[in-house]
């Protein structure tokens, strides 16, 4: 349910864009810095809030948070993203690429990670070899998004956009022993696709505040090493099915 909520703003938009497409369409051809313009920027539920009459455009960084959940396959819970996103050029102003670097984070143990169990079990676990631990990770992606421009309100900006990125993180330690962990997963890297959206507005023409949607699906390898004192390491695969939910995100256009 959660999910859900979080979702919700996102379909909303979608369906108001499907529900009224003279409204959305590209936005007029801009030059390298230059974005869009026109339209009404009073709010007409509070005329005393001035929104600018355009967005710049060619170039912007955006700082994106927090979470991102696995359905199907474990991924970090904590995700902190910086992105460079680049208009191709003034007459595809809808038209942009973007490339993107996460630091990725999560505390938690061996049920956590979609093990089978942990060798001593929890319950006889005394000395906490099969307790929580950090996990410490990043993520690279890279992508297109085509922007639409909304002549009546230009400075809300909502996208569509496709990823593909490369993730890779490490599990807490394994082997047990003294401060060891007896699960036996100790790293694990995805390749994905991520189709997904959002939605900015901008409080100012350079200044936009949003959150972005992704949904990553692929694949997963881990290494796991076994606890008998060999160390011997084996990979498994698996699928993933995931939700990057970022209602936290400042975007500086330039």
């Amino acid at each position: 349910m959660s999910t859900m909520r979080a979702l919700a703003p996102l379909l909303v938009l979608l369906l108001t864009l499907v529900a009224r497409p003279g409204d959305a369409v590209a936005g007029p051809a801009a030059s390298g810095q230059v974005s869009t313009s026109g339209g009404n920027n009073v709010n007409a539920s509070n005329p005393g809030v001035q929104w600018p009459e355009r967005v710049i455009g060619g170039n912007a960084v955006s700082f994106i948070a927090p979470f991102q959940v696995g359905a199907v396959g474990f991924l970090p819970k904590g995700r902190f993203s910086l992105q460079y996103d680049r208009q191709l050029s003034a007459a595809l102003a809808r038209h942009w690429i973007h490339v993107g670097a996460s630091f990725l984070f999560d505390y938690g143990d061996w049920d956590n990670f979609r093990l089978d169990d942990c060798t001593p079990l929890p319950a006889n676990d005394g000395d906490g070899s099969c307790g929580r631990g950090g996990v410490v990770g990043y993520d690279i992606y890279a992508g297109y998004a085509h922007r639409f421009f909304i002549k009546k309100y230009p400075f809300l900006v909502p996208h569509l956009k496709g990823s593909v990125g490369f993730a890779w993180w490490a599990l807490p330690d394994v082997g047990g022993g003294a401060g060891g962990r007896y699960q036996s997963r100790y790293k694990s890297w995805t390749l994905n696709l991520r189709p997904g959206g959002g939605l900015r507005i901008f409080i100012a023409d350079q200044i936009g505040l949003g959150m972005d949607v992704n949904i990553p699906i692929g694949f997963l390898v881990h290494t796991d090493v076994s606890s008998d004192g060999l160390q011997t390491e084996s990979r498994s695969g698996g699928f993933l099915l995931g939700f990057e939910i970022m209602p936290l995100l400042l975007e500086f256009r330039f």
